[in-house]
């Protein structure tokens, strides 16, 4: 059969394929990039809370409390003591995405390794690419952390709209918990406010004091504050000293500091004027990594319309719980609780 001269012209001019392409990863490929953004988070980061990886969807925080005295008399046959109660809540995954547009007049220039102009630069170097995602995965890491506190894209453990108020406590996860209600936190009466979320502890539920996860959570503010007041830059301890350790008053590096033996975790996503106080391993920050439900892409526009951008994409899932929310004790202003 023969071919006319307009099927070999219509050959002749068929479209080339576009190159580079940009470089999209799926799944567990895409984990390299995308995890940072997640784990990058203070609260994650430093093992804070239980981290649960790889959730599809849905998971299911199993929380068990048993009773002080399971101990029977005994007996020939098999008594339930009904004496474990427990209880199952569900770590929903929200969906999110990041889209950025960067332009790389301003990333090129902090590149240490670039070299040469803008077009001898090739996109498919490892190490800008890998430059170009740090520099999200940094600033993403920062709104997770937001995100697992007080929500906003997600629901958070205090809130899920972004503001620490009785509408979105109410709707927290965890509501339900303890409540301590808090005044406003200064460098005359932080210790009084841990003390009070301490003794509300100790009331309810002292067998968490004991435990060698416990810890407090609060703001970088209400630290700054409560290490002042040890300082001696505000007043109101009982015995009016608050020189530190040594009495070295503001000369010292207030550091690792607790309360009472428990350590204090410092995070930027928990509003001010709250304390937490909960074992790490009863807080729970879910996501989809190491699924095929997470993609990072970086999208080389500048090679198609003229302008100097390079488009970042990253899509995961997040989600927090609580296991036992009557061994967690929050403490709040009474506007809140």
């Amino acid at each position: 059969m023969s071919i006319s001269r307009y099927q070999r012209r219509h050959r002749a001019f068929a479209n080339p394929a576009l190159s580079p392409d940009p470089s999209t990863y799926a799944g567990e490929a895409a984990d390299f990039y995308v995890a940072p953004a997640i784990h990058g988070a203070d609260t994650v980061a430093n093992n804070w809370v239980t981290q649960l990886d790889g959730i599809q969807n849905k998971a299911v925080v199993s929380g068990a409390s048993v009773a002080s005295d399971v101990i029977q008399s005994a007996g020939c046959d098999f008594q339930d003591g009904n004496s474990v109660t427990v209880d199952e809540r569900v770590l929903t995954l929200t969906d999110l995405k990041v889209n950025e547009s960067l332009c790389r007049g301003t990333i090129l220039p902090t590149w240490q390794g670039m070299t040469g102009a803008r077009q001898s630069m090739d996109w498919s170097n490892d190490s800008f690419r890998n430059f170009v995602f740090a520099t999200i995965a940094a600033k993403t890491a920062e709104s997770v952390e937001n995100n697992i506190w007080v929500g906003g894209k997600a629901t958070g453990f205090l809130s899920n709209d972004g503001v620490f108020d009785s509408a979105g406590w109410a709707v927290g996860r965890l509501q339900g918990a303890t409540e301590q209600v808090i005044a406003t936190i200064t460098n005359v009466n932080a210790t009084a406010e841990f003390n009070k979320v301490y003794t509300k502890m100790a009331e309810t539920t002292p067998a968490v004091i004991t435990k060698p996860d416990t810890a407090f959570y609060c703001s970088p503010k209400t630290y700054a504050l409560y290490c002042q007041q040890l300082a001696g830059l505000g007043v109101g301890l009982a015995n009016n000293a608050g020189q530190g350790i040594n009495n070295q008053g503001a000369a010292q590096s207030f550091t690792g500091m607790t309360f009472m033996g428990i350590p204090i975790h410092v995070s930027g996503g928990i509003p001010n004027n709250c304390i937490v106080m909960a074992q790490e391993s009863n807080l729970y920050v879910g996501s989809n990594l190491r699924t095929d439900y997470t993609q990072a892409a970086v999208i080389p526009v500048y090679q198609y319309d003229g302008s100097d951008n390079i488009r970042v994409t990253m899509q995961f899932g997040l989600g927090t719980q609580a296991g036992r929310l009557t061994e967690i004790v929050v403490g709040a202003l009474t506007t809140i609780l």
